[in-house]
């Protein structure tokens, strides 16, 4: 049933823990060596075209966590989502699975995300880098393309395929 946890479910929900913690900790453990301002907005490039306060930082975990929170109740209610497909008696613990599993994903991805934004933020506030390294941003977000073209395979599938 869709209701019981896989071990990917365990391991996906684990890393996606411990990045949701990089994202709170980063920030604290650098806060004291932080330049009072920081770049908080970067061009496609990854280079910072606007700045700000060094508690503008905050904002990023603060987000991360949201999303980290709204992922996770949409996760557990698989019912409440609105999926590409009908869900029938037939499709109905396929196409949830899929969609709980998209959602573990998405969860990982984004954490990631905020994770790198946080980490190469400072980074660059301290000057150990010019900019954002805008290979692992894209790659990032092709990871949630990928996952959402994944997502639309499985549950398109008629039910004697799956």
């Amino acid at each position: 049933m869709f209701g019981q946890k896989t071990t990917f479910d365990y391991l996906i929900g684990f890393l996606a823990l411990a990045l949701l913690l990089c994202q709170i900790l980063l920030p604290v453990w650098y806060w004291d060596q932080l330049p009072e301002r920081l770049p908080v907005h970067y061009g496609f490039n990854g280079e910072a075209d606007r700045f700000g306060s060094k508690m503008s930082l905050l904002l990023l975990p603060v987000v991360g966590l949201g999303i980290f929170i709204l992922l996770t109740v949409v996760g557990r209610n698989p019912q409440a989502m609105n999926l590409p497909v009908r869900v029938t008696d037939e499709n109905r613990e396929r196409v949830y699975r899929a969609g709980i599993q998209f959602i573990h994903i998405l969860r990982v991805v984004t954490a990631a995300l905020f994770a790198y934004l946080i980490w190469g933020t400072i980074q660059v506030g301290l000057g150990a880098q010019p900019q954002l390294d805008v290979r692992i941003l894209y790659g990032l977000l092709s990871g949630t393309t990928l996952g959402l073209v994944w997502f639309f395979i499985n549950v398109s599938k008629k039910d004697k395929e799956a």
